[in-house]
């Protein structure tokens, strides 16, 4: 991955440095885990849960969420998350859809960024698949 790579996805919001540290250093499987977070349709469970109602069902999914983009250290979603979930265990349901609106348009933000540089970018996908599976 080339250096101008890696700093888009740092604007993006995902610390490569400190991921890729997580991973001892293994670059395809770090990015194979990054291309699997596209596959990741947890943001969307929980966007239904919250336009619903069901307060429970956001909390597993963001829950769920806060664990992933904590350990693909992407910290801007991750704190969202946390906010989300923090907001939710104390009752606060429109801080919650405030913190919550802010984490879905990240998502989205993160998973095209990560579309576009890694995928559409011309890394070896295969390879990264092959590293991952």
């Amino acid at each position: 991955m080339t250096e101008k790579d890696r700093a888009e996805l740092v604007k993006c919001g995902i610390d490569y440095a400190d991921g890729l540290e997580k991973f001892m250093d293994e670059e395809l499987l770090y990015c194979g885990l990054l291309v699997n977070f596209l596959t990741e349709n947890t943001f969307d469970e929980a966007k239904r849960c919250m336009d619903s109602g069901d307060d429970e069902g956001v909390m597993r999914a963001v829950h769920s969420m806060k664990s992933v983009t904590g350990t693909l250290s992407m910290y801007e979603l991750y704190t969202l998350c946390y906010d989300t979930v923090d907001a939710l265990r104390g009752g606060d349901r429109e801080s919650a859809l405030d913190s919550f609106g802010r984490a879905y348009e990240v998502y989205k933000r993160t998973v095209e960024c990560i579309k576009r540089v890694i995928v559409d970018g011309g890394l070896e996908y295969e390879r990264i698949q092959d590293d991952v599976s």
